[in-house]
């Protein structure tokens, strides 16, 4: 297999599809959904370095996605008590119901489009971006059924 050629396909397919269906997910910008969900599932709060660093992002646009996500409501940005020279972001409430939040119109979209593939392809392209995921984030299997490769 030409992993280059795959590499280039899925920057080129994903892309595409999170212009579409994925991207209008709960009226999100490209990256906003991803740090979202992180963020609404820590106990405690990060620098945008840390974060950016974590979900493999600049430092430059996870200053962008914080702007935006802090614009909507769902995250707030305070001067780190013990140390001034720190920022820390928290999840508000509002974030947290929106990161949990299914009955969006982009899941409806893109829920459609994955019927329409067929649910055996469904499975195969989740199956393969699970991993994909597990092995990029150093995650353990996430939604069920998918063990990290070696």
């Amino acid at each position: 297999m030409d992993y280059e050629d795959a590499a280039k396909k899925l920057i080129m397919y994903s892309r595409g599809v999170t212009k579409g269906s994925i991207g209008t997910a709960y009226g999100m910008s490209m990256g906003e959904d991803p740090v979202l969900e992180y963020i609404s599932r820590q106990d405690e709060a990060m620098t945008p370095s840390e974060l950016a660093k974590t979900l493999g992002y600049t430092r430059p646009r996870m200053t962008r996605i914080i702007d935006s996500l802090e614009e909507k409501g769902y995250v707030v940005r305070e001067q780190d008590k013990e140390d001034r020279r720190r920022v820390l972001v928290y999840c508000t409430d509002e974030g947290r119901r929106h990161a949990n939040d299914d009955s969006s119109d982009g899941v409806s979209s893109l829920a459609a489009t994955l019927s329409k593939m067929g649910e055996h392809d469904a499975r195969e392209l989740l199956r393969g971006l699970e991993i994909a995921y597990s092995l990029t984030y150093d995650k353990d299997d996430i939604l069920g059924g998918v063990k990290k490769r070696k």
